[in-house]
């Protein structure tokens, strides 16, 4: 039993030094780490706080630059209208000093055009008839103009038949351009007709020679022409040859160009 209670002596007292030395040893430690530990909490807290204040400076950072950036789309807005506007101005600045120009042409053309009037020593009152007679006088030449142009004409033509009556004398001398092809030809009757007219100088009456490959064929006298076509009759005694479709036609006295 001795041994027993030595040993049971001998735990209660080992335990007793590990708690001493737990107790003197140990204990530093312990409060060392819960001082830390109170540290850390305390660091912990205030880096919590300053972070919240971070995180809400942040926000109202956010907040402004949202702000900032509404702000400035409005003001490119508002820019790009007062551009516009002021474009707008400018323009119709530019059509203003066009148009004053313009009006100040007018005006001194007004005032020019008054001021002639004015030298004619004519009034408004004497305007009227003069018009009037102004337009019966006008009328009256334009009728004289239309009855002298007739008359020409006539004068024309019977120089025409006079000549005609006269045998030939005075044929119109022809261009040397007024030349041409025979297209039609009638043996019968020493009818036929030339693709060339007026367009070419011809008139009528004119007094044409046909050949073929440099031979005379016939002597013809033109009977009637148009642009483009004229009738023509052979001349009595003048048939040396029958005439052909696209034998040649010129002036028998061609006009002379010096």
């Amino acid at each position: 039993m001795l041994p027993l209670r030595i040993c049971l002596v001998l735990a209660i007292l080992a335990g007793i030094g590990v708690i001493v030395l737990n107790m003197v040893v140990l204990k530093p430690q312990v409060e060392g780490i819960m001082t830390q530990r109170a540290q850390h909490s305390n660091d912990w807290v205030k880096v919590t706080g300053e972070k919240k204040k971070v995180d809400k400076k942040l926000t109202e950072t956010e907040t402004e630059l949202k702000t900032t950036r509404t702000d400035l789309e409005s003001t490119k807005e508002k820019l790009t209208e007062a551009s516009a506007k002021a474009a707008e101005q400018s323009k119709l600045a530019t059509e203003r000093a066009a148009n004053i120009v313009k009006l100040t042409g007018q005006l001194k053309a007004a005032e020019d055009e008054l001021a002639a009037w004015k030298a004619t020593g004519y009034t408004v009152d004497q305007i009227p008839p003069m018009v009037a007679k102004v337009k019966a006088l006008t009328l009256a030449n334009d009728v004289f103009k239309e009855e002298n142009g007739v008359l020409t004409a006539r004068i024309e033509k019977l120089k025409k038949e006079l000549d005609f009556c006269k045998g030939g004398a005075g044929d119109p001398e022809l261009p040397a351009t007024a030349r041409g092809n025979v297209l039609v030809v009638d043996p019968k009757w020493d009818f036929l007709v030339l693709d060339f007219g007026s367009n070419r100088g011809l008139l009528e009456r004119g007094v044409l020679l046909i050949s073929r490959n440099g031979s005379l064929v016939a002597k013809v006298r033109v009977t009637n022409v148009q642009n483009d076509r004229c009738i023509a009759n052979i001349m009595p005694g003048w048939k040396l040859k029958d005439v052909m479709e696209g034998d040649q036609a010129f002036p028998y006295a061609p006009k002379s160009t010096l």
